[in-house]
Parts: structure tokens; sequence; C-alpha cells
């Protein structure tokens, strides 16, 4: 364009540019921003779980995960649920005590419940029933595993330690499924690694202090909550509908029930051996008909293969919905710890277990 007052010839700002200076600035704007939370909010990492987590082949039962090795830091929910300490033996097991110790101890296998997720060490019912019975725990959980897993955790044990008795906890929620753990295997090599692109809440959640920094402060605001759920981009609190169907329920509870044996097979003759039954959330909530049938048929199966099954739903009945769960977390808060591990070491006490 000509300045016809002077004779200069000036431009004018395109829209091409605009939107460059413009992109420019959001992006050096959400740099700083970010760079000011990492100082202001130091714990930031905290909320990613896979800073203490990591895959493992075992030979011959596939992959299962573990603890990080030698870690020691803190996990915290971004709703506010839970902040609590996670050490890691060098093992990968969340135990204080080194994988030597492991022998002549109560084994506690399962997933994320038996780990611990949201508790203190102290506070998971491996500890509690170790500490009641008088009979030393030793903490065997992967979370995410289901039966196939808990299988490759025992196999992955050292030969040269063995379990004064195995408590194996059995998430009816979610364990009971139609199983075969060999072909299982076989499909999951086939599938290569098993390394995909983490999803975008993952990637935000490890790697950036302003998402957490807004996951923090919406969650927590009741209002904004309820609006991210309505619009589904928030899960709903207690909000996992059984994927098990009445038609699916009996493959599923002999399948399970027959890899739980082979998992005892697996252990030396005569250990004492028991399993947990951890009821649906919805059984306790809605007195859910299904899950009660579910619980009953486990619990009938196992017993017709001669394992005996630690049941303690009447206790978790009579303590209540919120106070055995945390408020939007679907795990045991230290109260349904507490009432599980004091019906173990019941149950380790009645087999001569402790002192």
């Amino acid at each position: 364009m000509t300045d016809e007052s002077n004779g200069e010839t000036t431009s004018r700002p395109t829209r091409k540019s605009n939107a460059i200076a413009l992109a420019i600035g959001l992006v050096l704007s959400v740099v700083a921003v970010e760079g000011t939370l990492r100082l202001a909010m130091p714990h930031w990492r905290e909320f990613f779980s896979g800073w203490f987590m990591q895959p493992v082949d075992v030979p011959g039962y596939g992959r299962v995960i573990i603890g990080r090795p030698g870690f020691d830091g803190h996990f915290a929910q971004n709703n506010g649920d839970f902040r609590i300490r996670i050490r890691i033996n060098p093992f990968g097991l969340r135990n204080p005590e080194p994988i030597d110790k492991a022998g002549d101890r109560v084994w506690f296998i399962g997933d994320s419940l038996t780990f611990g997720w949201g508790v203190e060490q102290n506070e998971i019912y491996s500890s509690v029933a170790g500490r009641i019975s008088g009979a030393p725990a030793y903490n065997v959980a992967s979370p995410g595993a289901n039966v196939c897993g808990y299988q490759a955790l025992v196999a992955r044990m050292p030969e040269s330690s063995k379990p004064r008795a195995v408590i194996l906890g059995l998430i009816l929620e979610n364990d009971v499924i139609k199983y075969d753990c060999r072909a299982d295997i076989t499909a999951d090599a086939a599938d290569g690694d098993g390394w995909r692109a983490p999803h975008l809440k993952k990637f935000l959640t490890r790697n950036t202090a302003l998402y957490n920094f807004f996951a923090v402060s919406l969650k927590r605001v009741a209002l904004i909550n309820d609006a991210l759920v309505a619009l589904g981009l928030v899960a709903k609190s207690h909000d996992y509908p059984l994927e098990l169907s009445a038609e699916r329920l009996a493959p599923a509870v002999e399948t399970t029930v027959v890899e739980i044996a082979k998992l005892r097979a697996m252990l030396p003759a005569g250990t004492p051996f028991a399993v947990l039954t951890v009821p649906t959330p919805f059984e306790i909530r809605d007195r859910d008909p299904f899950s009660r049938q579910l619980r009953t048929e486990v619990s009938t199966a196992l017993a017709a293969r001669g394992i005996a099954v630690i049941d303690p739903f009447q206790a978790l009945l009579a303590a209540g919905f919120s106070p055995i769960y945390f408020r939007h977390d679907g795990h045991w808060a230290p109260l349904g710890h507490d009432i599980a591990g004091r019906a173990i070491a019941k149950w380790l006490r009645g087999q001569g277990l402790g002192s």
C-alpha cells in the first residue's frame, strides 16, 4: 500500500501473519504458564502412576505389571481422594523387605487392590492380616492383573522362596471372565510388545503441570465436575458397569476357578491356600442381585475344588458403602482393607498360622 502523504509504501498485516503471530503468542504463553506451574506446584508428577510401574515378561506366562525397582515417592489422585507414599523393593514389589525375606511368609497375590492402591503400606489388607495374626505377610501384587497375571506373579518368585500360606485376592467385578491363560499368552506374543501410543490424558498427566493444575482445580468443584461428567469428559464416580452378563456367567466362573486351581498347583504341596472374594461395589451399594449370584457361584465352585474361601461381604455391608470406598476412586479406603485383613487373620489363625 502507498501512503500518498509522503510517498512511502507501507504494508498491512495479513490474516496469515496475524494467525502466525497469535499462535506464537499462545505457545509462548503456555510455555510460560507451564514453567510457572512447575515451580509453584512441584508435586504435579505425583498424579501419574506410570512413574512407579513397568511391564515385565515372565517366560511361559506372558507380561505382567510390577513396580519400578527402587522407586520411593508419592502417588496422588488429582480429585483429592488420596496422597500416599509408595516404596518398591529391588524385585519390583511393594514391600519394605527385599525378596530374600519372602520365604516362610504369607504371600498375598492380587491386583491393584492387593497392591494397596490409595492406602499406606501399613493400611493394606495384607499388612493388617499379618499384624493381627502374627503371621508375617509378603505382598505379591500387580496393578491391572487378572488370574493369568497372578500365575505369572507366582512363577516369577524365586524358586528358593516357599510361602507359609497364600491368599489370592479375587476381584469379582473384573477378575471373573472366560479364561484360557495359555492361549492368551500366545495371542499376546503375536500382538507384539504391547506398547501403543498413549492416550492423550495419560500423556498430559505424565508430561504437563498445566493439565494437572486444571484437573485438580476443576474436578474438585462439584458444579464443574458434574458438567464434565454430563459432557462425557470425566467418568462418573463409581460408575463401573459389570462387563459379565448372565449368559456368560457359567463359563466365566468355570474357567476362572480352573485357572485358580492351576495357580494353587504351582505352589509346594500342602501350602495353605485361600481365595479372598472381593464383592462388587454394586452389591454393597445397591444390593445388586446379579453381583450376589456371581459371588455365590464363584464361592460354590471354589469350595467344590476344595479351595477355601474368605468372604468379608457381611462385614463390608455392615460398614456401609461410603466408608469402605474412596469418594471417587473405585478402590477400598483404609476401612475396607481393615475389614478384609481381619477376616484373613481369622482364617490364618484357624489354620494354626501366626501367633
